[in-house]
């Protein structure tokens, strides 16, 4: 797993050398839409989206967002999982077109195996990095606790 997350991120800071769109990563009142999947637990899908609150914080480069996602993995071992996750994220601007971010969340969902259902307690923290070739589209990749995952990897659409 460490090599497939050093890979993710030397690709990810390549691509910060190559001369792409000028934009701002992400601003008040901008929408992010995301599509990724992971691996951890099993193999993860998630639909997310965030919305910018609050920016021009620490010189200009940070700001502030709110966001829920939809979630479902399927275990290795079977059993499917889904949940709901309302979150608050911290953006970052390093570099242009780099929106690097923690995102904290809390939810619940359901799941089980073999015919047992069962409700549970759910929760994101991890650390990301979003790369915009283009003013709207980007490709991301995240580490930490999401979605039964330790590394997911993605597109977003900013509205």
């Amino acid at each position: 797993m460490k090599k497939l997350f050093a890979i993710a991120l030397i690709s990810v800071l390549s691509l910060v050398s190559v001369n792409a769109y000028a934009s701002d990563t992400f601003a008040t009142g901008n929408w992010l839409g995301s599509a990724t999947i992971g691996f951890g637990y099993g193999f993860a899908q998630r639909i997310a989206v965030d919305y910018g609150v609050l920016d021009g914080m620490i010189d200009g480069n940070a700001s502030l967002g709110v966001g829920a996602s939809v979630n479902n993995t399927i275990g290795w071992h079977g059993g499917d999982v889904a949940s709901l996750i309302l979150n608050c994220s911290f953006h970052y601007q390093f570099v242009e077109n780099l929106d690097t971010y923690v995102v904290v969340g809390f939810g619940g969902g359901i799941g089980g195996a073999r015919g047992s259902v069962h409700g549970y307690f759910d929760w994101t923290s991890s650390l990301g990095a979003r790369y915009y070739f283009d003013p709207s589209w980007a490709v991301n990749a995240e580490v930490g606790h999401t979605n039964s995952s330790f590394f997911n990897v993605g597109i977003t659409y900013k509205f």
